[in-house]
């Protein structure tokens, strides 16, 4: 009794979602749980995505980046590895490429999400960079002035050839699709791949009206 109030006290914290009372782990079994009923590999063109976008998702996503809990990164790996797994083979990936954050978020938070999920679901992946410090995405609503923000802001260089090779974009959110088509015209400046296609976590509204392409 006396080691479970210590642990209460010193080791203890809430469930991001419902409160609950989290021994270990970082998510609780209803959470988890929710997010597992919600899950449901979806495919728009070359994107495919797990959740759409909402509150809980938003909720889970902040939680992660924001608020040092970079242990999420377990959770979320185990409820989407197998999807993942599929679209690697389907789409017969040679190449992961995550989207880099900038050096500014970089050093505010310590990790890159979706770096950090890529590694908890033991993948290899090759690094592109971010060379230009952005204004947050979410807080620019106009599509032309969101492209315009992402404007040669990456700089692909990598000791890898990535000629005639199949490459898997991989983000936490994608919103109107402008962040990854920006990657993409850069990734086609400096090879010529045979196929890339996209794999985010969530998806809002935006691009699913649109039925956009990357």
């Amino acid at each position: 009794m006396l080691l479970s109030n210590i642990k209460k006290i010193f080791f203890n914290n809430n469930d991001f979602l419902n409160n609950e009372t989290l021994m270990n782990g970082n998510m609780s079994e209803s959470s988890l749980l929710h997010f597992r009923r919600k899950r449901s590999l979806k495919q728009i063109n070359n994107i495919y995505y797990f959740w759409n976008y909402d509150k809980d998702f938003k909720i889970l996503i902040s939680t992660m980046k924001f608020k040092n809990k970079m242990g999420l990164a377990r959770e979320i790996s185990e409820l989407i590895k197998e999807g993942v797994s599929f679209v690697l083979e389907k789409e017969e990936i040679d190449y992961i490429i995550p989207v880099p954050i900038s050096k500014e978020r970089q050093t505010e938070r310590g990790f890159n999400q979706v770096e950090v999920i890529l590694e908890e679901l033991k993948l290899q992946y090759t690094k592109i960079k971010r060379i230009k410090n952005t204004k947050k995405m979410f807080q620019i609503l106009n599509e032309e002035k969101r492209d315009q923000n992402i404007k040669n802001s990456f700089f692909v260089t990598s000791d890898t050839d990535l000629n005639n090779k199949n490459i898997l974009l991989f983000d936490d959110i994608i919103t109107t699709g402008s962040t990854l088509r920006e990657i993409k015209k850069e990734i086609q400046k400096s090879y010529n791949v045979k196929k890339i296609t996209v794999l985010t976590l969530a998806a809002a509204r935006e691009i699913k009206v649109n039925k956009g392409e990357i």
